[in-house]
Order: structure tokens, then C-alpha cells, then sequence
């Protein structure tokens, strides 16, 4: 899917993000999030990818930030001063990094919690996630890594969102449970739902995603559909670990990769 194949859904023009009226957080960002694609955020810890997340969900005050320049629009509507809540009534959805689920209540507490009165969602979430509906009764927090990413990922279905925001869902996962949670994403955009990516895992995202945006430093210093960032040099040496011509790249062989970056250069 072209990024300009279909109205956008969720677009951000300039962002500006500062930490207690210090801390430079983003600078300049701009995505567009057309409806119906998987679009991925990548960069390295302390990029900006969460910062972004935050300002589009509402969840910056919370983190002592602030938007201080540029918008970010939400099928038309300006979400720069929402609150969360009010995200979510728009139709945001968003699992957080770390999952953060209530590990003293059961899979259907946890379920419930964010919608308690739709039946018919719990039935449709507990039939994409089988594994939910044999342990609903179970304690969260005895589910393991990849059941508790269901769980979260299912909680903010439960809302019925339009787009779904996804803070590093592989985070911490062995790598087959990391290719069952792609599978699980592909799976919720071909049910009709927008999804906003943000990872790490690079390799699994640009599987998924049909366009990526890649931050360093709170820029945006990549934007291009996934199949052209999978083959440029510079993110197959530094976030695949792969030479121009696939061979394995050792991590001694890139660690000076930020001093000669040619989009940076």
C-alpha cells in the first residue's frame, strides 16, 4: 500500500516535544498515518518513538512533557490538548511498552476493565486469542511473555479502536512468539483497524508495516514504504545487521555507523 494511496487517518505536522521545559525530546516530526496501514516508527532507545506515541495519545502530561510547536490530527480532529480519555472515545487505542497489565486479576477482569459492558467484543477477543479464552479465569500474571501481550494487545481492542497504537510489542519475547505477535498485527489491519508500530525489532516491523519512518535524535531521518527501507544500506548495516549484499554484519563492524551515516552526512 502506498503511503498516499488513501486518506490519512492520523497525521502529525512539525512536532515539537519538550521535558520539563528542558529536555529537546522532538524536533520537527511529521508522519502521516494513512487509514487502514500498518506504519512502523524505528530508531534506537532515546530517538523519540515513544515521545511521539505519548503526544499522540495524550499521555505526555503525564511524563512532565509538553507539545510546544506543530499538531497532531486525528481523522480531522486536533489532539494536541485531548486527554487520553478523550483519545480513546476518539477511537485510539494504544498498548504501552511493558505490557502493564493487572497481574492480580484474571484474563477477563483484565479484559473488562476496558470495556466492561460489550460482550460481544470480549466473545470476538477471546476467539482471535484462544489461548485468552482457555485461561480466562487465570491470574494475569501468570501468563507468560507472549500471553501477556495478548492480553494487552486484546484490552485495547476491547475499546474497538480505529487505529491502535503499539509501543514495542516484541519487547522482551523469544523470536517465535515475535513472529506470532507480526502475525497477530497483520491480522488486526486485515480486520480494518490503522496501526501505529513503534519497535525496535526492525526486522519484524518492515515485514509487517507497509511504511516506515525512521527517527534518530527526535528527527525524522528516513520516511519511505517498507520494501525501500528493508534494502537501504545504511538501515541493513545498522538496525538489520546486514551488509548490501545480506551477509551477517559482526556488531564491531558498525559500531562507528553514527559518525558516517550518509543521511546525516
Amino acid at each position: 500500500m502506498s503511503e498516499h494511496s488513501t486518506s490519512a487517518l492520523l497525521e502529525v505536522t512539525g512536532l515539537e516535544v519538550t521535558y520539563q521545559d528542558v529536555i529537546h525530546a522532538l524536533r520537527g516530526v511529521t508522519m502521516r498515518i494513512p487509514t487502514g496501514a500498518i506504519v512502523a516508527v524505528l530508531g534506537p532507545n532515546g530517538a523519540g518513538k515513544s515521545t511521539t506515541l505519548r503526544a499522540v495519545t495524550g499521555l505526555l502530561d503525564f511524563h512532565r512533557g509538553q507539545i510546544v510547536k506543530g499538531t497532531v490530527a486525528f481523522d480531522g480532529t486536533d489532539l494536541t490538548r485531548v486527554p487520553p480519555a478523550h483519545a480513546v472515545r476518539l477511537g485510539i487505542g494504544q498498548v504501552l511498552e511493558g505490557r502493564r497489565i493487572f497481574g492480580s486479576m484474571t484474563v477477563e477482569e483484565n479484559l473488562r476493565a476496558a470495556s466492561f459492558e460489550d460482550r460481544d467484543m470480549l466473545e470476538e477477543v477471546f476467539t482471535r486469542f484462544e489461548v485468552l479464552a482457555e485461561r480466562r479465569r487465570q491470574l494475569a500474571g501468570y501468563l507468560s511473555g507472549g500471553e501477556q501481550q495478548m492480553l494487552a494487545i486484546g484490552r485495547a481492542l476491547m475499546t474497538r479502536p480505529r487505529l491502535l497504537v503499539l509501543d514495542e510489542p516484541s519487547l522482551g519475547l523469544a523470536p517465535l512468539i515475535v513472529d506470532h505477535i507480526g502475525q497477530i498485527i497483520a491480522d488486526i489491519r486485515a480486520a480494518g483497524t490503522t496501526v501505529l508500530l513503534v519497535e525496535q525489532n526492525t526486522a519484524m516491523a518492515l515485514d509487517v508495516a507497509d511504511h516506515g519512518y525512521v527517527l534518530e535524535n527526535g528527527r525524522v531521518v528516513m520516511d519511505a514504504d517498507s520494501e525501500t527501507l528493508r534494502n537501504d544500506p545504511d538501515i541493513m548495516e545498522f538496525y538489520l545487521g546486514r551488509g548490501e549484499g545480506g551477509e551477517r554484519r559482526h556488531y564491531a563492524d558498525v559500531k562507528h555507523y553514527r559518525r558516517r551515516k550518509r543521511w546525516l552526512s
